[in-house]
Parts: structure tokens; C-alpha cells; sequence
């Protein structure tokens, strides 16, 4: 009974350890009102990452989880979340590749102005693309590297993303040695960097493709931490996204698993997917 007691006990106190990771602090801000419109934390420890981002008229935050290579994208209102992963990457390739074979071939009977019509709207509403010379030509990203900026505390660096000739993002990156804390998170982003080009690679001739654009991505290729995103639509500066503090904590592992009784739902069921 004795050693039954101490096992858990030990047990207790290793599966509520705290781990010493880093805490980052983002705030949003509309570009043309200057109001600051959320704050969101980012948590890290080794690989994994944690990102809370909280939307404006909501309660709960949107919670993303990352770690062992899988994503998972957790809803606290009715306590599901589901994952992606390497298997989830392939499956949802085959099903966007497999779903725009079938509109190919559905089109293939139609008059061809309507079918020019038609391309033109799915081009318009489909950014990445379709199969056949849909919008398959979808413009490559390219960065350009600009002069120094100065952002709050922080000197940076300004990256400036284009998709063909559209400017969608300026992305300001200051030394790792400036920020502090950072350097023991860049472990986590440059993994979930990994990731997402994996992932934009498998949904890139997918409505999907669209909206991955984000420093994650191309963490690579900037010399250092982004302290400023903004984003741009039509030419214009939108929002943007800035670094507040970033600090070293001792965090709970529990940060980085979905909470008990969450229930696990499959994103591709109504694709008509199967686990």
C-alpha cells in the first residue's frame, strides 16, 4: 500500500511539472482606426507551441496547439478540436485533387463561353487554383528585403512579401540578441515553419492556399524575429500585428495538450472523407 501511495504521488508531481519555456505577448491594431483591436500570447518549450488569439465579440480564445509534428485547432465553445497531421496532409491533397477532377470533367460538357464564365468566377473564388488552366498559374511568392525601421524598443529589419506584383505583407524582423527570450523560442517557430510549408505545399492547388501567408512560412528566409506584421488588401495596409513582450516562464505541459473530454472531430467529413 505504502509504495502504491509513493508511485502516485510521484506520478502526481511529474504530470503537473512546470517546464521553463517562453511566453510572447501580440497585439493587433486596425491600420487605418490605430485601435488596438486584441491581444494574443504565444507560449513555447522546446518544439511545441501554444497560440491563444482572441477575436473581438467573442469570450474564448481560439486556441492552436503544435507539437510531435501535428496541429491541433482546439474550439473551447463546444470542446472539440481536430488534428492535422502528415496522414491529414496527404488525405486532404488527394480529396481537393480527387473533388477538382470531377468540376473539371462536369465542365468539360459545358458551352464554352459559359465555361469561360465560369472559370473566371471559380478563379475569382478559388485563389489556389484549378486543375486544367483554372487559376493554376497562381502567382509565386517572392521577398524583397528593405532598410532598417525602428518599431517600438526594437531596430528591424523590413520585409516586404509579394504575391506576383501585389504587396500582401511587410515584415519587420529585429536580431534575435535584441529581443529577449526569443532566441529559446525560435527552436518551436522554425518546427512549426517546417509545418506549414508542408502543409501550403499539400493544399496549394486548393481554395485553402489562399490565406497561409504568414511569417511562419518563411521564417527561413528573414534574418531574424518578426516584431511587426502587416498585412495589406488591394495595395492597402489592413492591420498589423506587433510584438509587446516576450518573456521566460515556467509553463505547465499541460499548456500543450487538448484539454480532457475534448472530443475529437474529422475535418473531412463533410468532404466525404473517412478517418
Amino acid at each position: 500500500m505504502r509504495n502504491i501511495i509513493w508511485s502516485a504521488a510521484i506520478w502526481g508531481t511529474l504530470s503537473c511539472q512546470s517546464f521553463a519555456g517562453v511566453v510572447i505577448e501580440m497585439v493587433s491594431r486596425d491600420a487605418s482606426s490605430n485601435q488596438e483591436t486584441s491581444a494574443d500570447k504565444i507560449y513555447t518549450e522546446g518544439t511545441m507551441v501554444r497560440i491563444e488569439s482572441h477575436q473581438e465579440g467573442t469570450t474564448n480564445p481560439s486556441t492552436t496547439i503544435f507539437r510531435d509534428e501535428t496541429l491541433f485547432i482546439v474550439n473551447h465553445q463546444d470542446q472539440t478540436y481536430h488534428r492535422m497531421d502528415k496522414d491529414s496532409m496527404n488525405r486532404m491533397s488527394s480529396q481537393m485533387s480527387e473533388a477538382m477532377k470531377q468540376m473539371e470533367a462536369q465542365l468539360a460538357n459545358v458551352p464554352p463561353e459559359q465555361r469561360a464564365m465560369m472559370e473566371r468566377m471559380m478563379k475569382g473564388r478559388m485563389p489556389g487554383g484549378m486543375p486544367g488552366g483554372m487559376g493554376s498559374d497562381r502567382p509565386q511568392r517572392r521577398i524583397e528585403v528593405g532598410g532598417d525601421e525602428q518599431v517600438g524598443e526594437y531596430s528591424c529589419t523590413m520585409y516586404t512579401v509579394y504575391r506576383g506584383t501585389e504587396k500582401t505583407q511587410e515584415v519587420c524582423a529585429a536580431p534575435v540578441s535584441q529581443v529577449a527570450a526569443a532566441e529559446e523560442a525560435m527552436e518551436a517557430f522554425q518546427a512549426m515553419s517546417r509545418f506549414s510549408k508542408q502543409f501550403a505545399e499539400s493544399v496549394q492547388q486548393s481554395p485553402l492556399a489562399a490565406p497561409l501567408d504568414n511569417p511562419f512560412q518563411f521564417l527561413d528566409e528573414i534574418n531574424g524575429f518578426p516584431v511587426l506584421v502587416r498585412e495589406f488588401d488591394g495595395g492597402h495596409a489592413s492591420s498589423e500585428v506587433f510584438l509587446k513582450s516576450a518573456t521566460r516562464q515556467s509553463l505547465s505541459n499541460d499548456l500543450f495538450s487538448v484539454p480532457d473530454g475534448y472530443k475529437e472531430i474529422d475535418p473531412f467529413a463533410q468532404m466525404g472523407g473517412r478517418r
